[in-house]
């Protein structure tokens, strides 16, 4: 199996990427919501490839050679992913804000701007967390940025890996946190070729509209963003849908000259 094979599938890239700070199996296991046989099935992986190192056992770290494969990955197939960003959640804080803030005033930055409200922010296992202290206190947490090709599979780990930083949150700050809601929808950004000719033939290099923007990105080429899931859908099926009419269209003809079927 190639290098580029293996960081070809979404999930062995983010759980390479998870090793970026020290972390357990168990961990990945949570965090990525995937089994266990097919975390260590990776880590073993990567380790022979030299792409992690395990300093103490149990524990597993990226290596500079990691990093690089990370690099060279993002760089090489970004442009061709699926990306999902700013996809936000908010908690009402049901019990422990006092707690919490006691505890995070001299730890978090501190946003002084807000009237009546204490705005409190950090980064947890990469995902920015604010915590909202007022008369209504909130804590929000925006999950991180997400590449591949499967929208709906990026948005169920989006969601799995926010849920269970929850739990952690909850567990270590001693709070209660309420029912889970929306608090931005996510952007998605698909890979246009139709992007490309329609920004190339106006010589623009935006163009917005009711439904996202027609954009080309640095590092990525030109894309469609929305924060319309289903539409982010039908345009990344696009592709495969004129593909499937092509084909289609080239039975219709050979049957046509079979004598079978006239157009």
């Amino acid at each position: 199996m190639s290098k580029k094979t293996i960081l070809r599938n979404h999930i062995s890239y983010s759980m390479l990427c998870k090793t970026k700070n020290l972390v357990t199996p168990n961990e990945i296991v949570s965090e990525l919501n995937i089994s266990k046989q097919r975390v260590h099935y990776w880590l073993q992986k990567f380790k022979k490839e030299e792409w992690i190192e395990s300093p103490f056992h149990g524990h597993y770290e990226i290596t500079d050679s990691g990093k690089t494969i990370i690099d060279t990955y993002e760089q090489g197939f970004n442009k061709d992913l699926v990306r999902l960003e700013n996809m936000r959640y908010k908690f009402a804080i049901v019990e422990g804000a006092e707690c919490l803030k006691y505890i995070v005033k001299n730890k978090w930055k501190h946003n002084t701007g807000l009237k009546n409200v204490d705005m409190f922010y950090t980064k947890i296992h990469d995902h920015s967390v604010s915590a909202f202290l007022g008369k209504n206190p909130v804590l929000t947490i925006n999950t991180t940025q997400k590449l591949g090709t499967d929208i709906y599979e990026m948005m169920y780990l989006a969601r799995t890996e926010l849920d269970a930083l929850a739990e952690i949150i909850e567990k270590d700050y001693s709070i209660t946190l309420g029912r889970i809601e929306a608090a931005m929808k996510p952007e998605w950004a698909i890979p246009s070729e139709q992007g490309k000719v329609v920004l190339n033939k106006t010589n623009s290099s935006q163009i917005s509209t009711t439904n996202g923007v027609i954009n080309k990105s640095k590092g990525r080429g030109y894309d469609v963003e929305t924060r319309d899931i289903r539409l982010a859908n039908k345009i990344y099926n696009l592709p495969f849908v004129v593909d499937d009419i092509l084909l289609q269209v080239k039975q219709l003809r050979a049957a046509s000259n079979t004598g079978l079927f006239f157009i």
